[in-house]
């Protein structure tokens, strides 16, 4: 989709917004798609790698980019946008290539295990992911760590298959 249509898109889901939300506040799908929608067209972030979710205004961006400052506009955009109580940048900066040549569908996968090993706080497992194809490999702490990593890679969008090469240290 070229600028000028999203432009028009974004404009046409604005007025929406506006027209349907009078004094309360923009439901949280609405305040997804305003972000996507302004991430898209900006020429400084990497869109198609930075993942949005919202929850009663809080927004929070995963993905992965490769400088500060397009995280810091992705925050920047979200912070900017009507409903927005507050962001969460979860966004990893990455520049050393480890993940270049990558598609953007795992470079998305990739985020979103990374995104749920730290909220529940599981520590050690290294993801690469490539074609859908999800290898667990790297240390943890215990057997139960090693499962609920693999189940949550497991339950990812997108993933095909798991190969769970984690080693349980004694």
């Amino acid at each position: 989709m070229n600028k000028q249509r999203l432009m028009i898109v974004l404009g046409a889901l604005l007025a929406l917004v506006s027209a349907s939300c009078e004094r309360r506040s923009v439901d949280d799908s609405a305040i997804t798609a305003l972000v996507k929608s302004k991430l898209a067209v900006d020429n400084e972030t990497s869109s198609a790698n930075i993942n949005v979710d919202t929850m009663n205004g809080v927004v929070t961006l995963t993905g992965i980019v490769t400088t500060r400052a397009n995280k810091e506009q992705a925050e920047r955009i979200a912070r900017n946008t009507e409903g927005v109580t507050r962001v969460i940048n979860n966004i990893t900066v990455e520049t050393n290539g480890n993940h270049a040549g990558m598609s953007a569908s795992d470079l998305a996968i990739l985020s979103r295990i990374k995104t749920r090993y730290v909220a529940e706080g599981v520590i050690g497992p290294e993801v690469e992911v490539k074609d859908g194809r999800v290898t667990l490999t790297g240390n943890v702490e215990n057997p139960q760590i090693r499962i609920r990593a693999e189940n949550i890679a497991r339950a990812t969008s997108g993933v095909k298959e798991v190969n769970n090469m984690i080693e349980v240290s004694q």
